[in-house]
């Protein structure tokens, strides 16, 4: 994981910026700022530093980023050199938490049912990361949100279907009868993280454009398993993308009936250019 950070490092003493960073990168802004977060505690001095609204490299960053480019391009070239022909028979999904749950039946019901020999490998993780596997093709494809800006010319793109994100709170929150964004003002919030995108953005996205004050996110959780368990026994607040994914929390949490709808959660499906999709028809059907 590090030394896709090293990497992130690395593109910002080069590009001059987060953003140019991120489009050197193929990731978004987001997946860069996080990346150096988490490169950060493992330095005391620090790697930037601001002025005016730049991040600019210390000279540590600089050093760390020269000494470690050669070393991450090493690592990373180990699994392409070792790949002799992909498994014919295996099929390697990468996908958001959410997207497993949704898409996991119907991609095991296309892809392994019509032959009993074949089998299905689903890893999940963040947008930025799965991403970067598809590059690296430790995945055959990618399932998630598309970050914004993202194009790549090593990649294929085709969006999946739109989901209708809701706010949900425990039965009987005292928000729990809250009409509108506005009466959630002050609540904590609960989200599954870190991610690039999804249902967090889309829901300080319509703040945004509302010109409210951004959510407080409180918790960031794994999963949508752990984020539902801990709404269900506080008072805080979450987005939850899909219905299916509210499992055994269904009788617990409720959704709250809001008169703003939150925007569209996109889903969709990477694949490497110039390799044929392994995926069927079946994938690319709406998804209710």
């Amino acid at each position: 994981m590090y030394l896709r950070y090293l990497k992130y490092l690395h593109a910002i003493v080069e590009q001059g910026s987060f953003a140019l960073a991120a489009n050197a990168c193929g990731v978004s802004q987001p997946a860069i700022s996080h990346g150096m977060k988490a490169l950060q505690a493992h330095f005391a001095q620090p790697l930037l530093v601001r002025e005016g609204r730049r991040h600019v490299p210390t000279d540590l960053a600089r050093a760390v980023a020269a000494q470690a480019l050669p070393l991450a391009q090493g690592v990373e070239a180990l699994p392409r050199a070792s790949v002799t022909a992909p498994d014919r028979h295996r099929l390697r999904v990468g996908l958001t938490s959410s997207a497993a749950l949704v898409c996991g039946p119907l991609l095991y019901a296309c892809w392994c049912l019509p032959n009993a020999r074949r089998s299905l490998e689903m890893a999940t993780a963040d947008e930025g990361s799965l991403l970067e596997g598809l590059l690296q093709r430790r995945f055959d494809a990618v399932i998630a949100p598309k970050p914004r800006k993202f194009v790549h010319p090593d990649v294929v793109e085709r969006p999946l279907y739109e989901l209708q994100p809701q706010v949900y709170a425990r039965k009987g929150h005292p928000l729990a009868r809250a009409q509108s964004l506005a009466q959630l003002q002050g609540a904590a919030w609960a989200c599954v993280g870190p991610s690039v995108s999804g249902p967090v953005d889309v829901l300080t996205e319509a703040h945004r454009v509302r010109r409210m004050p951004a959510p407080k996110m409180s918790v960031r959780c794994p999963d949508f398993a752990s984020l539902l368990h801990l709404v269900a026994q506080s008072d805080l607040l979450a987005v939850v993308p899909h219905p299916a994914l509210l499992g055994g929390a269904s009788t617990l949490v409720a959704p709250l009936r809001l008169a703003e709808s939150l925007p569209l959660y996109g889903m969709w499906l990477f694949e490497p250019r110039g390799r044929k999709s392994r995926l069927g028809p079946e994938v690319f059907a709406p998804t209710g």
